[in-house]
Order: C-alpha cells, then structure tokens, then sequence
C-alpha cells in the first residue's frame, strides 16, 4: 500500500479499487457510498470527501488502519465539519427540549424551532446539534440567516455545496437541483438559524434521504406538512437561576442572583447579559443595576452589555414580522383595559372561533401558566 501514501487525490482510491478488482458499482455496492460519489472522488471533482464516507469505503476495500490512514492523507481528508458557533457557556436546563429534539431528529426531516427573540432558540439547536452530530457521519453544517437582505436560495446553495468540497457551476436552478442531488446521497444535520421566509428556505430542505434540518424562527413559518414544530417556552425559575449564578460565579450572593433571575423573566439573552454586566462593571452594586431593572421603560436599556442587547433582538424579531403581527404585537403591549385588548386582537384576525388559537398566543398562556410543554399542535391557526 505504499503506493498509496504517494498518490494524490482520487487517484489513490481509483488504485486501490482496481487493485481490488473491483467496478464502481461493486464498490458502491459493498460501501453503501453512491456510484456518483465514487465516481466525482476518482475525477477530482469531490476534493474533499467527508471522514464517514471514506471510512466506509476503507473498510469496503478491506483496509487496515495504517492503509486507511494513507487514503485519507492521499485525497487531503478534512474531517466532517461542524460550522457550529461556538457553544454557550453554562449552558442550562433545557433537559425535555433536548429530549425532544433527541426524538424529532430520530423521526422527522424537518424540525421547527420557534419562539420569541432571547428565549435561547439558536442556543439550543447548537446544543443539541453538537450532541448529535456522531450520528451524521457527513457532519453537521450551521446556517446563520440574520440580516436583511436574505439570501438567495442559490447563493446558500452554493455555499453549502462547496462545504462539502463540491464547486457548482451554472444558473441558480442548476445550483439548487445540485445541492438537492449532495443532500440526497449524504446523511447531514442542517441547522438554518433565524429564518423569516419558509418560501426562500424551501428548495434547501431535505424532503428524502437521511438528512435532517432544524429551522428556527421567531415568527411561523410555513414550512412542509410533516414537519415537527416546538415553540420554546422561558427558563423556569429555578434553571433561570442557576444559569445565572453559573455565570457570574460566587461573587454575587444567591439571593441577589435570584433577584436578579426574577428581573429576565426566563429569557437566557437577559441572563447572559445581566451576567455581563456584573462580570464587567465592578463599581457597580447589585442594587444599582436591581433599580435600573425595576425602572419602568428603563429595562430594555439595563439589559444591553456590548454585543448582547435584549432590545435589539426583539426589534430584529419585529421587523421580521407582517404588518398584522406587528399589529398584534402593539396591541398586546399597549395599556389599555383587557376588554379593548381583546377587541384589538380580535381586529387583528388573533382570536379566531374556528381555528383555534394563535401559536404565539399559545406559547404566551402556557409560559405564564407555567407549563412544561410547548409543542404547539399543527392544527393550531
């Protein structure tokens, strides 16, 4: 096998195939990697197979370690690629979403993560995929969707081809027809962070196969039937807490960091940030940043720290919304007796006799019942 060690790119597979005596076919047959796949390493084409796919077919050719080691150095193996963010520290609770999710990967092709901005939807989706990413051998790829103005189907296409060391030429109908034909043959975790256009995001999503994607949004999108949804719900009090105090450490009594728990109201962006600021402000008092909590339209303000702003990722979350959410959401915030509240929803096209309620208004009665549960029914309007 030295032969091997000194040949670079696909041709090393292509001698170690031959040598075998086998076709591409027979080697796809024993490996269970596609013949195209195969084929595209051989021509150079696929320049940088993914580690499942070459140890599939290392142990197809009857390889031993040392020999396997020698392929992946001839084709210039890079192992399969997270694209995860870096994960959030102190990560906490979240055990029966995990779970969930666990679950939904196992069952579904597509898996709807929703909630308000802060409430720790990209948090969790990194989370879970980082635990399960030994069962996509492919690897994992994370796609941020923030900004404005999205980005093109064919663009992400794109991107998400040359991830798996794959140019696509051509039109942008080419682009995405060749991204699907990538998906189809590989087992990959999508994650598509904060996506506002299920119509944009659509081409991208595997409908057959073994990939999965998690998709998470603060709005709803319509995304296919078939698809699991979870509306995220705020920290119970006791995670809330313990979160905090992991992160600002014994510096601050455990009474105080509950107080100041109580302040965020479960949103993990309001922890992390209350967290920053008494890790970075020493001349600060608890007391001091307690009474900017307690200030009425103050909050928002008290709750930003550099990069981290509670303010700016529900603004980021409104803007995202149509102008009847929008609507809805001023009339939900504005102080007017509960009786013109209703009225305004009701205007708004939120309270509906024969469609059941709202998923938004869902998530908002089960958070303030305290509920555990937020899978929201798809039959929900």
């Amino acid at each position: 096998m030295s032969d091997c060690g000194r040949l670079a790119g696909g041709s090393a597979l292509r001698v170690l195939r031959t040598a075998a005596g086998l076709t591409i076919d027979d080697l796809a047959k024993r490996s269970g990697v596609s013949p195209r796949t195969i084929g595209g390493i051989e021509r150079g084409r696929i320049r940088r197979p993914h580690e499942g796919t070459l140890a599939a077919l290392a142990e197809a050719l009857r390889l031993g370690p040392d020999d396997g080691t020698r392929l992946r150095a001839a084709v210039r193996i890079e192992p399969a690629a997270t694209g995860l963010p870096r994960l959030t520290p102190c990560f906490t609770g979240r055990d029966d979403d995990l779970d969930w999710l666990a679950d939904a990967v196992a069952r579904h092709r597509v898996i709807e993560l929703a909630g308000l901005p802060g409430i720790g939807k990209s948090a969790l989706a990194a989370q879970a995929a980082a635990r399960l990413s030994g069962d996509f051998p492919d690897g994992v790829r994370f796609v941020g969707l923030t900004g404005s103005p999205a980005p093109h189907p064919a663009a992400l296409a794109r991107e998400l081809a040359r991830s798996l060391g794959v140019d696509v030429p051509g039109d942008d109908a080419f682009a995405v027809a060749a991204w699907r034909r990538l998906l189809d043959e590989r087992r990959l975790l999508l994650v598509f962070d904060d996506a506002a256009d299920a119509v944009r995001l659509a081409p991208l999503l595997p409908d057959r196969g073994a990939s999965v994607a998690v998709v998470t949004t603060s709005g709803r999108l319509r995304l296919p039937l078939g698809r699991a949804r979870r509306v995220l719900t705020p920290l119970p009090a006791p995670d809330a807490e313990l979160a905090l105090y992991r992160m600002i450490g014994p510096a601050v009594p455990d009474a105080g960091a509950a107080e100041l728990a109580q302040h965020c109201h479960g949103l993990p962006l309001a922890l992390r940030t209350v967290a920053n600021r008494v890790r970075t402000r020493h001349a600060w008092s608890i007391e001091r940043l307690r009474a900017q909590l307690d200030r009425p339209g103050r909050q928002l303000a008290a709750l930003t720290a550099g990069d981290l702003s509670v303010g700016a990722a529900l603004d980021r979350g409104y803007r995202q919304l149509p102008e009847s959410l929008r609507a809805a959401v001023r009339a939900l915030a504005a102080p007017v007796p509960p009786a013109a509240a209703v009225a305004d929803l009701d205007g708004c096209g939120w309270i509906a006799r024969d469609h059941g309620v709202n998923p938004i208004l869902y998530a908002f009665a089960v958070a303030r019942a305290g509920g555990a549960r937020a899978t929201v029914p798809l039959t929900a309007a």
